[in-house]
């Protein structure tokens, strides 16, 4: 497995990945990211977007934003953004894998803690990845959101 920077030639498989994965769906009437924001976010020079390849094949991307980093604050916060693994590579190690890379470039970069959300409405494997990687869970919220 190559952990790896996406570019924009990965645009249109990481979107259909993104897509395909029900646990990522911003709303009951919105599914995946709005593409515009996905296609950012893929060369964000505020971010880190990693993806997953066996050979050819992507199996899984991270994506954390460390926007808030150049505030004159003791602790620097980044936020994981996503963490995506096909069906059929999960229970691999891919989400570890991509997990620790990306921990080690938010290091690099002075940053001092990761926050992020997970749905509680999926299967809990996102759950459980998280609280086995030390985070600690916070409140649940319910997302609601309207177009204007």
């Amino acid at each position: 497995m190559n952990i790896r920077k996406s570019t924009e030639n990965d645009f249109d498989t990481l979107y259909a990945l993104g897509l395909a994965t029900p646990e990522l769906r911003v709303s009951a009437t919105e599914e995946f990211m709005d593409p515009d924001e996905f296609r950012y976010a893929l060369t964000n020079p505020q971010g880190i977007f990693l993806v997953a390849e066996d050979g050819t094949d992507i199996q899984g991307f991270i994506y954390a934003t460390t926007d808030d980093k150049e505030k004159p604050l003791l602790n620097k916060w980044a936020c994981l953004v996503y963490l995506v693994v096909a069906p059929e590579a999960r229970r691999k190690g891919v989400a570890s894998a991509l997990y620790t890379e990306c921990v080690k470039k938010l290091k690099k970069q002075n940053i001092t803690n990761l926050y992020g959300w997970a749905n509680a409405e999926s299967d809990n494997g996102i759950i459980d990845f998280m609280k086995k990687e030390g985070f600690n869970a916070g409140h649940l919220y319910r997302w609601m959101d309207k177009r204007i």
